[in-house]
């Protein structure tokens, strides 16, 4: 195993890696007009130091071999938002100042020649996000950089600086990549989550990668933030007696789990894999084909999480299970009438009460919607009048408890007081 390298690089060095590469797993290009104009501010604030640092770049040294032909790649693991944004400027740069008198031949020359490589390294954006966010920069830093001299374009190439992590073993780069990010504020938990998940495909499943990226990427980010910290992390942490307040970085190991392909001949793993085949098998028949019939994944919101493929498919799942119960349980609210069952009738005072504008109302309702999902998510429609009924006791308890209700006071409760463990032990 070679050893990994820690280099400090000039702008003008680190732009000329001819092998670099930006994978597909990496999310899309979303620095916005803010982002750059702080760094092109940072550009002119320190053009007069004899070196700037302006970030940290993760690569992974990847051996492809292609046709039999061995050859080597750099992938940018961590920091290709500013890798992107360093190349827009130069290509900002070098249309500014091309034919332009005011600058000196020198100038003009140094910035071609880095402006040169750029272009031996040519990268495709599948994605309209990133395409949009490209054109919008590109026309944000032309403006920005009017007033740039030839001393500030110089030194900006010449001695602004990235340190680059070149990391040999996958497995490390990622886990770097992890130990930056938990302790940054650039990213949100889940974004670390479909970055590992991405690297734990399967080989075998390396080509479809791109559908499952595709479809993430349909998703809102409010979308996901609301499912993993208002649902998921609670609902898992919950159920195994964890305090579940705040979905953060550190948090992430609970949605990690086995890669089917990797692990162990365990035989706790052996259901798993069965489930995981079998699925597949079912799927793949010629005769699916004729009857359009398809199988999920039997997913359970506290199951062992199986990596790659399936936390997409998880995710997907979830997010549509969500759906499914508000419009389920939570429609007939504005339409009920004095023959509502009791069940909708304290649907109806969870959702549509004179405090409901309350932040302890809202949490109240949090609750209760955890617990009647992971209700559902076990037991389907199966008596789900009466579990309605003891959900909403069970909740609404600490209206009698507390004058006033923060999430901490829920927390404790639920930990004092589980209903998620009955549920979770009950068959």
């Amino acid at each position: 195993m070679k050893d990994n390298i820690a280099e400090i690089k000039s702008i003008e060095d680190f732009l000329s890696i001819e092998a670099i590469r930006i994978p597909e797993y990496q999310r899309p290009y979303k620095w916005t007009s803010k982002n750059v104009l702080q760094l092109v501010d940072d550009i002119h604030t320190f053009r007069h130091k004899s070196h700037y640092r302006i970030g940290t770049i993760v690569i992974h040294i990847n051996n492809i071999n292609e046709n039999g032909v061995e050859r080597i790649s750099y992938d940018i693991v961590d920091g290709q938002q500013r890798y992107l944004t360093l190349r827009i400027l130069i290509y900002a740069l070098q249309k500014q100042v091309s034919d332009n008198p005011r600058y000196q031949n020198h100038t003009k020359e140094f910035v071609n020649a880095t402006y040169n490589c750029l272009k031996k390294v040519p990268i495709t954006f599948r994605h309209k996000v990133s395409i949009e966010n490209i054109n919008s920069n590109y026309k944000t830093i032309q403006r920005a950089i009017q007033h740039f001299d030839d001393q500030t374009i110089v030194q900006f190439i010449k001695n602004f600086q990235v340190v680059v992590f070149f990391i040999y073993d996958e497995t490390e780069a990622f886990q770097f990549f992890d130990s930056q990010n938990s302790r940054g504020k650039d990213l949100y938990p889940h974004d670390l989550l479909k970055a590992f998940h991405l690297r734990e495909f399967d080989p075998s499943e390396k080509s479809i990668q791109h559908e499952f990226i595709d479809q993430w990427e349909k998703y809102s980010t409010a979308k996901l933030h609301e499912l993993f910290s208002e649902y998921l992390f609670r609902i898992k942490g919950w159920s195994n007696s964890r305090s579940s307040r705040y979905f953060r970085k550190e948090q992430i190991e609970g949605f990690k789990g086995i890669s089917i392909s990797k692990i162990e001949e365990y035989p706790y793993v052996k259901s798993l894999q069965i489930a995981h085949h079998l699925v597949d098998g079912y799927n793949a028949n010629i005769e699916r084909k004729i009857d359009k019939q398809k199988m999920n994944f039997p997913f359970q919101i506290d199951q062992l999480m199986i990596n790659g493929r399936r936390f997409f498919e998880y995710i997907h799942y979830y997010l549509g299970i969500n759906e499914r119960f508000k419009k389920d349980y939570l429609k007939p609210i504005s339409t009920l009438d004095s023959d509502c069952t009791r069940a909708e009738y304290l649907v109806k005072i969870v959702y549509r009460n004179d405090y409901s504008y309350r932040d302890g109302e809202s949490y109240l309702k949090d609750l209760f919607e955890c617990i009647t999902i992971y209700y559902i998510d076990k037991f389907g429609s199966a008596e789900i009048e009466a579990f309605i009924e003891k959900a909403f006791v069970w909740c609404y308890f600490l209206r009698f408890e507390f004058q006033r209700i923060g999430f901490d006071s829920i927390d404790k409760y639920v930990l004092n007081n589980n209903l998620f463990l009955i549920v979770k032990n009950a068959f």
